[in-house]
């Protein structure tokens, strides 16, 4: 009988971690793609392999955030987040005098070298608004791999 409960009780485990696993890559899917332009990166390497710490351009003047207060940005014509008002509204939660964003960007051990230049983080703003990073991009927006 345990055995019957301990299986029923996977299955419907495993569905539900399906289920949300699937509901994430189609919001991902179908949200636009909002670009953040980064201030310098800082390469490093950890047991786990080797990221790279991202600050944003945006997160140079946090005077004005209060912490659980949504801050609205502009997305531009080309995706690209910034404070000048367009028709496309970009709200981030800050916390602690940072932006409620991907901060570490991994990558495969060794390949740090061709991150250096990056200069914005390809993002796509799940619903809830959470963030997601996709890729680093070029100041041209070819995403490198």
């Amino acid at each position: 009988m345990r055995g019957k409960i301990f299986l029923a009780a996977a299955g419907v485990l495993a569905v539900l971690l399906g289920g949300y696993a699937w509901r994430t890559q189609t919001a991902r899917q179908q949200a636009p793609a909002v670009y953040f332009k980064m201030a310098p990166v800082d390469p490093r390497a950890m047991l786990s392999g080797d990221y790279m710490e991202l600050f944003y351009d945006l997160e140079r003047s946090p005077e004005n955030w209060k912490n659980g207060q949504a801050v609205v940005f502009y997305a531009a014509e080309n995706g690209v987040v910034q404070t000048a008002p367009t028709e496309r509204e970009v709200k981030v939660f800050p916390f602690e005098k940072r932006l409620r964003l991907p901060h570490q960007f991994y990558f495969q051990e060794g390949t740090g070298t061709k991150y250096e230049g990056a200069a914005y983080a390809k993002m796509r703003q799940l619903p809830g608004g959470r963030f997601l990073i996709e890729a680093l991009t070029d100041e041209k927006f070819n995403e490198i791999h």
